[in-house]
C-alpha cells in the first residue's frame, strides 16, 4: 500500500505569474514521449524546475487517466494509466519494483522527477535503462533562456545587462531566478525605464529571498556556518591558508553550496547566496572574520570607523513624491555618505559590496533629484522621515 491521490495536477500559486518559458526543447521531448505512450524521467539539480515541467507534462496527457503518487498499485483505475511521481528518489523500493513490472507489462506509463546525484530506487532507474521512459535532463537556464523567462514574466523587453546580472547571481537556477526577480521588482532595483526593464543590482537581501537561500543552504554545523561567512566576505577563499575547514568544505561542496576552482579555492555555486549570507553577518563577526582573512592576505583589514559629523549645508532641494521615497537601506547608505564616509567604508560597515553601495547611492540620487554627494545632506534633511541613527566610534579608537 503506497497511498492514493487522483487530484489533477496544478501549478503552485507562487508560479501563476510565471508562464512556463525557456523550456521548449524539454517540453517537446516530454510531449513526444507521452504521446507515444512512453514514460519520462526528469533529472536535474534542486531548483531547476523539474516539478514545474512534471506538472506541465501531466497536464498534456490525453486519453489516459493521471494518478499521482503516492499511489495504491492494487487499486489502479481501468484503462491506460499515467502515474506522476515527484521526488521519485524517495519512492518506496518495493513499490518502485512493482511499478517497473507494471510499466514493462504495458499497464502504466510513468512520468517522474528525480534529483541529480542522489540514490534512486532500482525500479525507477530501470525505467530509463530498460527503455520504458525517456530520461530528460533539466539544466540551469542559458543566457537566452533567462531572457525569455524574464520577458514572459515582466511582459516587456529586458536589458541585456539585466539578463547578465541576474543570470550571474543565480547561475541560471530557475527557483533562485524567480525569487530574485520578485524581490527586485518589489524593492525597485528591477524596474521599467523607457519601455525596457533594467536591473541596478541587488539592494538588500532580506525577507523571502533570504528565507529561500537559508533553506537552500540547509542546516549548517558550526564549522560550515563560519566557512560560508568567510567565503561570503572573501568572494573566493583559499583553504590552504585556512586549515581546519576541509571537512566543512567537502560537505558543502557535496551539497552543491560551494564549488571548487583552481586547487583548494572555493566559492559559492550561486553568487546570490553569497550576497544573502554577507548581508546577514553581524558587524562584529564580520570584523573578526575580515581580520582573520587579512592575516592570510585574502582580504584587507577593515578601515577605522569615523564619528558622525553634522551634514553639510547645501541649498534646499525639494523631495520627490512618496512613490519614489527612499528604501530603508538607501536612506542608511545615503546618510553615511552624507557624513563623509567613502563607499568602501560604508561597504565594510554594512557588510555589503562596494558595487552594492554605489547602486544604493545612484538610486538615492535619482529619487532625491540630485547628482552628487555634496547635496545629500540637504536632500536628506528635507525628507519627511528621519535618517537612521547608527552608533559610531571616533576615528582611531579600538573596535
Amino acid at each position: 500500500m503506497c497511498g492514493v491521490s487522483r487530484s489533477p495536477v496544478r501549478a503552485l500559486s507562487s508560479h501563476e505569474r510565471w508562464p512556463l518559458a525557456g523550456r521548449a526543447d524539454e517540453l517537446g521531448r516530454i510531449d513526444a514521449a507521452v504521446a507515444a505512450g512512453c514514460g519520462v524521467v526528469l533529472t536535474g539539480e534542486r531548483g531547476t524546475g523539474r516539478s514545474r515541467l512534471l506538472s506541465a507534462a501531466l497536464g498534456h496527457v490525453h486519453g489516459s487517466q493521471v494518478v499521482l503518487a503516492p499511489v495504491d498499485l492494487d487499486e489502479l483505475p481501468p484503462g491506460p494509466v499515467v502515474i506522476g511521481i515527484d521526488d521519485a528518489e524517495s519512492f518506496d523500493s518495493a513499490c518502485a519494483t512493482r511499478l517497473h513490472h507494471l510499466a514493462a507489462a504495458g499497464r502504466v506509463s510513468v512520468v517522474a522527477a528525480v534529483s541529480e546525484g542522489v540514490w534512486v530506487p532500482e525500479g525507477i532507474s530501470r525505467l530509463w535503462l530498460d527503455g520504458l521512459a525517456e530520461r530528460v535532463e533539466v539544466r540551469p537556464f542559458r543566457h537566452d533562456q533567462i531572457a525569455e523567462v524574464l520577458q514572459a514574466r515582466l511582459g516587456g523587453d529586458v536589458d541585456q545587462e539585466a539578463v547578465r546580472g541576474m543570470g550571474m547571481l543565480t547561475a541560471g537556477n530557475a527557483m533562485l531566478l524567480r525569487e530574485l526577480t520578485e524581490h527586485a521588482v518589489a524593492e525597485g532595483s528591477l524596474r521599467r525605464e523607457d519601455a525596457t526593464w533594467r536591473f541596478s543590482g541587488l539592494s538588500c537581501a532580506d525577507g523571502r529571498l533570504a528565507d529561500v537561500v537559508r533553506v537552500r543552504l540547509g542546516r549548517l554545523t558550526e564549522a560550515e556556518a563560519e566557512l560560508i561567512d568567510l567565503v561570503a566576505l572573501a568572494g573566493t577563499l583559499c583553504l590552504d591558508d585556512l586549515p581546519g575547514f576541509e571537512e566543512a568544505a567537502e560537505a558543502l561542496n557535496r551539497r552543491g553550496v560551494l564549488i571548487v576552482t583552481g586547487g583548494l579555492h572555493v566559492r559559492f555555486a550561486f553568487p546570490l547566496c553569497g550576497e544573502v549570507v554577507a548581508a546577514a553577518v553581524p558587524e562584529l563577526t564580520a570584523r573578526r572574520l575580515r581580520a582573520k582573512l587579512a592575516t592570510t592576505g585574502q582580504a584587507e583589514p577593515p578601515p577605522p570607523v569615523r564619528a558622525l559629523r553634522p551634514m553639510r549645508a547645501s541649498p534646499a532641494l525639494s523631495c520627490t513624491a512618496e512613490s519614489h521615497a527612499l528604501t530603508s537601506r538607501e536612506r542608511e547608505v545615503a546618510t553615511h555618505a552624507a557624513n563623509d564616509l567613502t563607499s568602501r567604508e560604508i561597504a565594510e560597515l554594512l557588510v555589503l559590496s562596494v558595487r552594492t553601495v554605489e547602486n544604493h547611492l545612484q538610486r538615492a540620487y535619482h529619487k532625491l533629484g540630485i547628482t552628487r554627494r555634496a547635496d545629500l545632506g540637504a536632500a536628506l534633511a528635507g525628507d519627511a522621515r528621519p535618517a537612521p541613527a547608527v552608533p559610531r566610534q571616533p576615528r582611531g579608537t579600538a573596535s
